[in-house]
């Protein structure tokens, strides 16, 4: 009986020992990560077409979908604007445009409020931005509309941005009755803006 308590034990106190110089292996380690950027990517546009019918009409076209990332490691917020200049023809440009050119109305070019979706986490710094309009906004009104901001703590990933339907687009154009039969422009601009 003595001699089975003395090899147990002897066991016991091999097993202590290697455990114990387990544990003190390893060291330090350390991870430096370097700041990325704050971009925007999609929210192209399509073309309006329509037939001229001597009275007002809404005009739709779509708008893709657009993506925000916020890779700069500091969550300090950020938010997306959208504007455009007025739909405008130039004479002798544009056939059919008047000479001195015409000019849609300010506020002509309108956009519902669009849904966000995180990709990966979404809490947190994580946290999704707020959608900042929630009707049918105008664009064209001649300053930057917020469409969706990241508040300071949060915004801190990558954001999917789906546009809304009206009609049978994603932008919609109030075309006069009184329009030339030529062709218009505008230039639409999406930004992202470091600040919430």
């Amino acid at each position: 009986m003595r001699s089975s308590l003395t090899v147990l034990a002897t066991v016991a106190l091999l097993l202590t020992g290697a455990v114990s110089a387990f544990a003190v292996s390893g060291g330090p380690m350390t991870a430096t990560l370097t700041a990325g950027t704050l971009s925007l990517t999609g929210a192209v546009p399509g073309p309006f077409v329509a037939t001229l019918t001597g009275a007002s009409q809404a005009v739709d076209a779509a708008l893709t979908t657009y993506q925000a990332i916020d890779a700069r490691g500091t969550a300090t917020g950020w938010h997306v604007t959208f504007s455009a200049t007025t739909f405008a023809c130039t004479n002798p440009v544009d056939v059919g445009c008047p000479a001195g050119g015409a000019a849609f109305p300010a506020s002509s070019l309108s956009m519902p409020a669009p849904t966000v979706t995180c990709v990966g986490l979404c809490t947190g710094l994580a946290a999704p931005p707020t959608i900042s309009i929630s009707a049918l906004t105008a664009l064209d009104s001649g300053s930057a509309v917020t469409v969706a901001s990241a508040a300071a703590g949060a915004g801190a990933g990558t954001y999917n941005f789906a546009p809304a339907t009206v009609g049978t687009g994603n932008l919609q154009l109030t075309v006069p009755g009184s329009a030339y039969a030529t062709t218009y422009h505008s230039t639409l601009t999406v930004s992202i803006v470091a600040g919430p």
